[in-house]
């Protein structure tokens, strides 16, 4: 079970920069202002048609988010149930318990 938590894990950080990198290399579909003043040509043939890129993009940027969002609910799903059996003082008695017996060996 620990094995398939780090490769969900993988999978969402491989997920999120294919998402970063997808969006941030396409292009943007607004003038912004200076296409309000300047009268941007609002006809059929002025417009920038979409190129083999942007739409190759935006299919990464589609699969990766829902391969993302898929690998967020597996986690969701398999991760361990805390709220029945878990104890804060216990984790930090054992946490404490491991951090001398790591300090104890290496002074040794």
């Amino acid at each position: 079970m620990v094995v398939l938590e780090y490769i969900l894990i993988a999978v969402l950080i491989i997920a999120a920069f294919v998402i970063i990198a997808a969006v941030l290399l396409q292009k943007s579909n607004e003038d912004g202002l200076s296409g309000t003043i300047a009268g941007g040509s609002e006809t059929f043939y002025g417009k920038d048609k979409s190129s083999h890129t942007d739409r190759t993009l935006f299919k990464w940027t589609v699969i990766a988010s829902i391969v993302f969002a898929v690998a967020v609910l597996v986690v969701y799903i398999i991760q361990p149930d805390y709220s029945q059996g878990f104890s804060l003082e216990d984790w930090t008695n054992e946490y404490l318990n491991n951090y001398s017996d790591i300090v104890d060996k290496i002074g040794k």
